[in-house]
């Protein structure tokens, strides 16, 4: 009788040192996916006006205040058919200015 008790608490301590280890373990991981959502999706903001001109990789943009904004395209910006100077355009870019989308915009008549 003696010698099964033993077994039942050796496996009892065993049982409950995976438990910790399973819990610190998942506390862990739920921290470092927190983490990467957050870089993983940087915050972005609508930018509306007309395209005075394109420099490089930078569309020089005169929003609806009178404001030039400089926004970075690269080939990872999604583009909505061909952008010149003188468009009524919508980005979506991150809050360095790098534009993740452009897209033509009609002028209200």
């Amino acid at each position: 009788m003696q010698h099964n008790h033993i077994q039942e608490a050796s496996i009892m301590k065993m049982l409950i040192g995976l438990f910790a280890f399973a819990v610190i373990i998942g506390v862990g991981m739920a921290s470092y996916s927190y983490g990467a959502g957050d870089m993983a999706a940087p915050s972005t903001q609508t930018v509306n006006g007309d395209l005075l001109k394109i420099d490089g990789e930078f569309y020089v943009v005169k929003d609806m205040t009178g404001k030039e904004i400089r926004l970075h395209v690269d080939k990872t910006t999604v583009m909505d058919g061909a952008i010149k100077a003188g468009d009524k355009l919508e980005a979506q870019a991150t809050e360095k200015n790098h534009a993740a989308s452009i897209k033509h915009v009609q002028p209200k008549m």
